[in-house]
């Protein structure tokens, strides 16, 4: 509803009032009886108390902004409820009233963050369908070749560029086959279209291997009716049946109640209500599977909250999501609920699909760990005081579904961000020891490592410490253990787009997934590939460039391109081919997350609430890095 001005802002309305307007110009018009008087300001936050309880010091005396504003210019204020504006600098208490300031019309402060609405609106927007891209660049083509045909230098120099794109010859890979349970009657294999590939759909099968859900609970943040809370877990029972997740029906189900229209008071309170339902099951005695939470609307700071709390706090798994995406279009959507299905039955230990034994690639058909590594920079402006997050992940068994992770903690240089992951000899050992314990006492034969987030002017010096670090934990594990590694590098920060020129496409005009280019603008000598491994519903598709930096096993082209084709069929969230190699995202997904803890314990650590903050001391950070370190105990909890 509206606000009613009169009586103030709550916290968080002010909150929300103070992050848009942080940074931003306002003009300021004060009618006093000798007239208006004007300036402009930047604006530095929005005060917590109200105007007439800001005091303010004039001449040796406490006085507030209402009665000085009365004493000073004879105007009294419409709103003494709302709080004022800190403008100018921080050095000195510069408050004025909201009612008498205007927004100016400016672009938006370059070192503002969007918020994620906004970016998503923009991404939308500005997402250029492959035609039209096509033809911005031909246009961009003419334009400069213009400017050369008529340029005394070049003519000089006989320089002249072609006025068309490079013509290449590319290739496209069958699609793998996709292995769901065994269920006897049906058959168990979806094989993917060739004409449309990069989705299947799941059809009447089953997960591979379903979890047990027992023992469950819903917190319910969005106020739902009784008859919408039956609904919702009756949903998940039935659509948790169709797929392979055993849930408790509705009388297993606990139940808790809050509210998230004061945001401090659930912020403060959501320890409370997860504990309680800890200590409901233990009471039974019974093992707490998983907790349902229900979002009235996004609410990052308490996502952040709720995964810092479950995942590395009481050890729950925690499974988040909005009410207003369950009921898409008015009723409970059973897509969105065997979407989430997904997602519960990965964290919870179960195995959604696997590629199916026909066509698995023979690397996996011996035992070999496959790796993803991503590191995660802070933004330029948190770089004195927030660390870079490396992660890796390996996966532990042949399938290649399922992923034990390493999280470490770097302080970064402050002039450009570290990209080496420095304890990659100490992760890579951890890992092999996990493969070996999974694997009853069997080693890998090779290993396979994709790494990402890595530009190519670093290249060499990632490659050469990183190897190194990885041979010798291998050595140390075991004299004259030294499996092969073949370490690849992936790539999507680049310019590079197919258009195609046949009917091979989608019909949006992108390429069709599991399109490889490995001639014609390749290097000459290194071995690298371009390969779009997924459908592109928006804008025009980015392929992925992967560079093989080293190779001992002395794989054919083929059998690495099919490798990373295939792995990007394993991501356990949905029913489609992703654009990086699944083991790759999950790394990406792991730091985020390791990203989020940090910044928790960080606000928790006499830090500011924002995550993160200068104040930090050598042994708190210390301290921090140990935790987050340590790791959480569940696997696949990022999924």
């Amino acid at each position: 509803g509206t606000v009613d001005l009169g009586k103030g802002l709550t916290e968080e309305q002010r909150r929300a009032v103070s992050k848009d307007m942080e940074g931003l110009k306002i003009k300021y018009e004060l009618p006093t009886p000798d007239g208006v008087r004007k300036r402009q300001y930047r604006v530095l936050e929005v005060r917590r108390k109200p105007a007439k309880e800001e005091m303010i010091n004039v001449e040796g005396e406490n006085i507030s902004v209402v009665k000085y504003f009365t004493k000073q210019y004879g105007v009294s204020l419409k709103y003494p409820n709302l709080p004022c504006l800190w403008v100018g600098s921080r050095d000195r208490c510069t408050f004025i009233p909201i009612e008498f300031c205007t927004m100016m019309s400016q672009p938006l402060p370059r070192r503002k963050k969007l918020p994620d609405e906004a970016i998503a609106t923009m991404i939308r927007q500005t997402a250029v369908k492959p035609l039209d891209r096509q033809k911005k660049i031909m246009e961009g083509l003419q334009r400069n070749n213009e400017k050369y045909k008529n340029d005394p230098y070049a003519k000089e120099f006989g320089i002249s560029l072609s006025g068309t794109m490079t013509k290449l010859t590319g290739r496209i890979l069958d699609p793998p086959s996709i292995e769901y349970k065994d269920n006897g009657k049906d058959k168990n294999i979806v094989n993917i279209n060739k004409t449309n590939p990069g989705k299947w759909f799941q059809d009447k099968n089953t997960y591979l291997n379903g979890a047990d859900v027992s023992n469950w609970a819903v917190l319910d943040l969005a106020q739902l009716n009784d008859g919408q809370y039956k609904e919702v877990v009756q949903g998940f029972v039935t659509v948790g049946k169709e797929n392979g997740i055993k849930f408790g029906g509705v009388d297993k189900v606990m139940k808790v109640r809050a509210s998230m229209k004061d945001m401090d008071e659930v912020l403060a309170s959501i320890e409370d209500h997860l504990v309680r339902i800890g200590h409901h099951f233990q009471a039974a005695g019974t093992k707490l599977d998983f907790v349902l939470i229900i979002f009235a609307f996004k609410a990052g700071s308490l996502y952040d909250k709720i995964k810092h709390l479950g995942d590395m706090k009481l050890n729950i798994s925690t499974q988040c999501c909005l009410k207003a995406n369950l009921y898409k279009g008015g009723n409970l959507s059973k897509q969105v609920v065997a979407n989430v299905c997904m997602k519960i039955n990965s964290k919870l230990g179960g195995i959604n699909h696997v590629l199916s034994k026909g066509c698995r690639p023979n690397i996996l058909k011996r035992p070999v760990m496959i790796m993803g590594a991503d590191v995660s920079h802070p933004a330029p402006e948190c770089r004195s005081f927030k660390p870079s997050i490396a992660a890796v992940v390996a996966s532990v068994e042949p399938k290649a579904v399922n992923y034990e992770v390493q999280v470490r903690i770097q302080d970064m240089g402050l002039e450009s961000n570290e990209e080496v992951i420095k304890d990659m000899k100490e992760v890579t050992r951890n890992l092999l020891f996990k493969f070996f314990e999974k694997n009853n006492g069997r080693k890998p034969e090779k290993i396979v490592m994709f790494r990402d987030g890595c530009s190519e002017g670093q290249f060499l010096t990632v490659l050469a410490k990183e190897l190194m670090a990885m041979r010798e934990a291998c050595m140390e594990l075991e004299e004259g253990y030294q499996p092969p590694i073949t370490y690849l590098v992936v790539q999507k920060r680049h310019h590079t787009r197919f258009f195609p020129s046949d009917t091979n496409k989608y019909r949006n005009g992108n390429a069709l997934a599991g399109t490889v280019v490995d001639q014609g603008i390749n290097h000459p000598t290194e071995g690298d590939f371009y390969l779009l491994s997924h459908e592109g519903i928006q804008g025009t598709s980015r392929p992925c460039h992967y560079q093989v930096l080293w190779d001992d096993s002395d794989f054919s082209a083929d059998e690495l391109e099919v490798l990373s084709y295939y792995l990007c069929h394993l991501y356990s969230r949905c029913t489609r081919a992703v654009s990086y190699p699944t083991p790759t995202y999950y790394s990406h997904l792991v730091a985020d997350r390791a990203r989020k803890h940090h910044n928790e314990l960080a606000s928790f650590d006499g830090g500011s609430t924002s995550g993160g903050s200068m104040e930090l001391t050598d042994n708190q950070k210390r301290d921090i890095k140990k935790v987050v370190e340590e790791g959480v105990k569940k696997a696949m909890y990022f999924v």
